[in-house]
């Protein structure tokens, strides 16, 4: 006689307690239902598992014998309890995601987002501290590979010059490719090595006028809304800041693929899987948008 854990756990109820009563509470049923479960499982069974004397519920030799086979389970589960790393049934799913991509997202798509997620909470890693964070997922431009599961393809994310109107209607519209006379916010640290930063710093080079460096992506954005300068921000910027125009496209600088990637230990869970499910939806279907919008 071969029984699932949740059934055996019924009749170990049942032994214990001896009434209908007494297991219901501890099983958190009614007695009507936890009666017609014990029919269902002695039927799974293909025998008798109690006799009812009065009120109370003997076990049968084919109950004794499901009921020693549930308390071996009991243990082995507990023992399993034990050893494995207790997650609070809350825990956030943590993504890593660039801070700039993460806000544009959340703007665009927060209602969706929260919708895909259901009650599973997310908690978002951004910043450089944040490589040094251990999280579930990661949105990133390199198609790795972790614990065998295939990363997702989100889709492409682009770059393009953008200036705020109120800078336009100090210092025009550039024209052609020099920016001669415009000012500009030039990216340095780590931002500087990418093409974005090598860009800027050939229009730098080229005549254009420096109005301010920063190694921080937030404060990139800050300063191109504020009318400081133009500055190489993602396509789907201006969707999200009204106040933004793109003013050039810059085919200098190719699209990448985005991915998300699944970071943690073993097999994703079902909360995690959902969080993947959740961003593959919404940031997904925002960047197939800001590829679409000229």
């Amino acid at each position: 006689m071969v029984l699932p854990w949740e059934q055996l756990r019924l009749v170990l109820a049942l032994a214990r307690h001896g009434t209908l009563s007494g297991a219901s509470r501890a099983l958190g049923m009614a007695p009507e239902a936890l009666d017609c479960e014990l029919k269902r499982v002695e039927r799974a069974a293909g025998a008798t598992l109690f006799v009812r004397e009065d009120r109370r519920l003997l076990p049968t030799d084919a109950g004794r014998s499901a009921m020693h086979t549930g308390e071996r389970m009991a243990e082995e589960m507990a023992r399993v309890d034990r050893v494995l790393p207790r997650v609070p049934p809350g825990a956030p799913v943590r993504v890593r995601v660039d801070e700039m991509l993460a806000a544009q997202w959340l703007q665009t798509a927060a209602t969706d987002l929260a919708r895909s997620l259901g009650n599973v909470a997310l908690e978002l890693v951004t910043g450089r501290a944040g490589k040094r964070t251990e999280v579930d997922l990661e949105v990133t431009v390199h198609r790795a590979t972790a614990q065998g599961e295939s990363p997702r393809a989100l889709g492409p994310i682009a770059e393009a010059l953008h200036a705020s109107e109120a800078y336009l209607l100090d210092h025009g519209r550039p024209t052609g490719e020099r920016l001669v006379g415009h000012r500009i916010v030039l990216l340095t640290g780590s931002l500087a090595r990418t093409d974005a930063g090598r860009w800027l710093l050939a229009a730098s080079r080229e005549g254009a006028q420096v109005a301010l460096r920063t190694d921080s992506r937030s404060v990139l954005l800050s300063a191109v809304l504020s009318g400081v300068g133009l500055g190489v921000l993602p396509r789907g910027s201006e969707e999200v800041a009204p106040e933004l125009v793109r003013v050039a496209e810059l085919p200098e600088i190719p699209p990448r693929s985005l991915w998300l990637v699944f970071r943690g230990p073993g097999r994703p869970s079902p909360r995690v899987r959902r969080a993947a499910q959740a961003l593959e939806q919404t940031l997904g279907a925002a960047l197939r948008r800001w590829e679409r919008t000229g």
